[in-house]
C-alpha cells in the first residue's frame, strides 16, 4: 500500500472473520460493523478498534471503504449507502439477490465515480490464475467444453438458494474464460430443503462459438467435490480445489480423434505457487482504490454474472 487504507468490515460471520483477519494483517481494518452488536464491539475490542455504529461508518470521513460481509438480502441497501457517502465498496459474494439490484448499484458507482468491487473469490485462486494463462498460450487449443461441479453437503441458506450461494462461484469462472455473455441457457433443478429455490442445480449454456459450459451445483451431495474443467481440441486442464497445492492443477493432452477413438496420453502436473484467494481478493480491491484503477471483478463483471444467475432462475421458474 502506498498510504494507509482505513475499511470499515460489515458483517462478521464464518467468512467475515477470515476477512477481519486479512485486513487486520495488512493494516487496513479501521473497525468492524455487525448486526450482532455484541459481537462487534467483542471483536472491536480484541482487535483494539472503535466501536461505530453503522451510521456513523457511513458519515465517517476517515474510513474511505467497506468491505460487505452482511446477509446476502442487506447487501443493495448498504452497498448503496455507502456510495451515497463517498466510499468505495467491495461486496462479498453473492453481488446481489436481483438484476436489478446489481444494475442500480453499478449506476451509481459510475455516477459517483467509485471503486464496486465484487468478491468472487475463485478468480484470485493461483491455480485458475494458471488455468487462464495456459488457455490463452494455447496449451488445450479451441475451447469445446466447461465443466464445473461445486457439490457439498453444506449449510442451507434462508435467504438465497444454491444458485447464488454455489454456482455464483462457477459462472463467474466460466464468463471470465469465454469473455462473453452464453446466447442459450437451459436449467434444472430439485427442491427439497427450502422455499427460497433449489437445492441443486443442473446448468447447460451455450455460446455463440458453439462451445458449451455444464455446471452442476448441490448442497445435499453427501461427498465433496470442486472441480473445474476445460476441454480443448489439445488436451485438458483440470483444477481440483480438493486436492493439495501440488495436484491441484494438471494438464490431461488425452483427445478423442476424428474417427472417434480415444488418444491417451499421460497426465501431466502443473506447478501452482500457493496462495491465500482472499488475501489477493482484498490486496486487489485496496490497490484499485488507492490507484483507482477497475478491478479483476468490477460492478460490471458483477452486473453480467447477475444477468446468468437471473436467466437460470427465470428458466427453472418455468420448468
Amino acid at each position: 500500500m502506498t498510504k494507509k487504507l482505513n475499511i470499515a468490515l460489515i458483517g462478521c460471520g464464518n467468512w467475515g472473520k477470515n476477512i477481519a483477519r486479512n485486513l487486520h494483517q495488512i493494516g487496513a481494518l479501521a473497525c468492524i460493523y455487525d448486526s450482532d452488536q455484541n459481537l462487534s464491539k467483542k471483536l472491536n475490542q480484541d482487535f483494539k478498534l472503535h466501536d461505530y455504529t453503522i451510521n456513523d461508518i457511513f458519515r465517517n470521513e476517515n474510513i474511505q471503504a467497506l468491505v460487505i460481509a452482511s446477509s446476502a438480502k442487506t447487501h443493495r441497501d448498504i452497498a448503496e449507502e455507502a456510495l451515497k457517502n463517498n466510499k468505495d465498496v467491495l461486496i462479498e459474494k453473492p453481488f446481489c439477490l436481483s438484476l436489478n439490484d446489481a444494475i442500480t448499484l453499478s449506476k451509481l458507482a459510475k455516477k459517483k465515480n467509485k471503486v464496486l468491487m465484487a468478491g468472487h473469490l475463485l478468480n484470485y485462486h493461483n491455480a485458475f490464475i494458471k488455468m487462464q494463462d495456459l488457455i490463452r498460450e494455447g496449451k488445450i487449443g479451441e475451447t469445446k467444453n466447461i465443466r464445473a461441479q461445486r457439490l457439498a453437503l453444506g449449510a442451507i441458506r434462508s435467504h438465497e438458494s444454491v444458485i447464488y450461494d454455489l454456482a455464483v462461484h462457477d459462472v463467474s469462472m466460466i464468463l471470465a474464460i469465454m469473455q462473453e455473455l452464453p446466447v442459450k441457457i437451459n436449467a434444472h433443478s430439485i427442491h427439497h430443503n427450502t422455499n427460497i429455490g433449489p437445492d441443486a442445480v443442473s446448468v447447460k449454456l451455450t455460446f455463440k462459438t458453439g462451445a458449451t459450459a455444464l455446471i452442476s451445483c448441490d448442497w445435499m451431495c453427501p461427498y465433496k467435490e470442486h472441480k473445474f474443467s476445460v476441454i480443448g481440441s489439445k488436451g485438458s486442464l483440470v483444477f481440483d480445489d480438493t486436492q493439495d497445492w501440488s495436484k491441484k492443477l494438471y494438464y490431461n493432452p488425452s483427445t478423442i480423434n476424428s474417427d472417434n477413438s480415444i488418444n491417451l496420453l499421460p497426465i501431466e502436473k502443473i506447478s501452482v505457487t500457493e496462495n491465500e484467494p482472499l488475501r489477493n481478493e482484498l490486496e486487489e480491491f485496496i490497490n484499485c482504490v488507492q490507484s483507482r484503477k477497475k478491478p479483476l471483478t468490477d460492478h460490471l463483471e458483477a452486473v453480467n454474472v447477475q444477468n446468468v444467475m437471473q436467466i437460470i432462475e427465470e428458466k427453472l421458474q418455468r420448468n
